[in-house]
């Protein structure tokens, strides 16, 4: 199936830490928005639910198509409750980001609620299960569904280190403005402070071999981010470009006399 194929594919290059890019859709509904983004050099895209308005039946579809036409599909959780980051993998999810993760305690949690036994805890549903062979289902579940988090405070970041070494995270992804929120310094992303701390995440992740990112605003951020070691670029929201696109032609309307 065109879905597992990419979904493991992704798997893999997060595995090998070659470089990824993703965006995030957090507002639209409509489920041909998917199939165009899926024609497009995306790696993935993050459905948004922690910021937005989503309801289940709005995001199963969303996620079904993703599944149908071969698009990666994670999706941002509200927060570590397992009614919702299980019921995500059920919709159809390839994996799912964790925002505001401070421990290890808490990154135990959400293996709990992602990996099937004897890995995990979480209960065994969805459609992917309509199936035979469920001893190799389960296997091959526990090996592509993802676990991204989202590295968003000083504690995180010290926590980093115990996180990582259970094996289980697939990228550990920077959320520049909590981030900087935290550090004392909201929005300088320029900051040395901000800038030493995101260095010493990514040299853990790379001494641990894991993927790292950050939400990145422009091409500078992704040049510069890119060389010091990040391979996710996740930039870019369904929002943000059609506010970009009506931008950009009224400024050429402007010009029109």
């Amino acid at each position: 199936m065109t879905e597992q194929r990419n979904a493991s594919l992704t798997a893999e290059k997060l595995k090998r830490r070659e470089k990824l890019f993703g965006t995030m859709i957090s507002c639209i509904t409509w489920t041909g928005i998917v199939p165009l983004l899926a024609k497009r050099k995306l790696d993935f895209a993050i459905f948004e639910l922690e910021h937005n308005h989503y309801d289940w039946s709005e995001l199963e579809a969303l996620l079904r198509t993703a599944n149908m036409t071969g698009l990666t599909a994670f999706v941002r959780v509200t927060d570590i409750a397992y009614h919702q980051v299980s019921k995500v993998l059920d919709l159809g999810a390839d994996g799912v980001l964790i925002p505001r993760i401070e421990r290890l305690e808490q990154l135990e949690q959400v293996i709990d609620m992602v990996r099937l036994p004897p890995r995990g805890k979480k209960g065994v549903g969805g459609y992917d299960f309509a199936v035979d062979d469920l001893q190799e289902k389960i296997a091959r579940y526990n090996k592509e569904k993802q676990i991204l988090i989202q590295v968003e405070s000083p504690q995180a970041a010290e926590s980093l280190d115990k996180m990582l070494e259970t094996g289980e995270v697939a990228g550990a992804i920077v959320g520049p403005y909590d981030m900087s929120v935290s550090l004392g310094i909201p929005g300088q992303f320029d900051h040395p402070r901000f800038r030493e701390t995101v260095m010493d995440i990514i040299r853990i992740c790379d001494r641990h071999r894991v993927s790292c990112g950050m939400f990145m605003g422009g091409e500078a951020d992704m040049r510069h981010w890119r060389a010091q070691g990040m391979n996710i670029i996740w930039s870019g929201s369904d929002l943000g470009c059609l506010l970009d696109g009506y931008n950009r032609l009224c400024d050429m309307v402007d010009k029109v006399d």
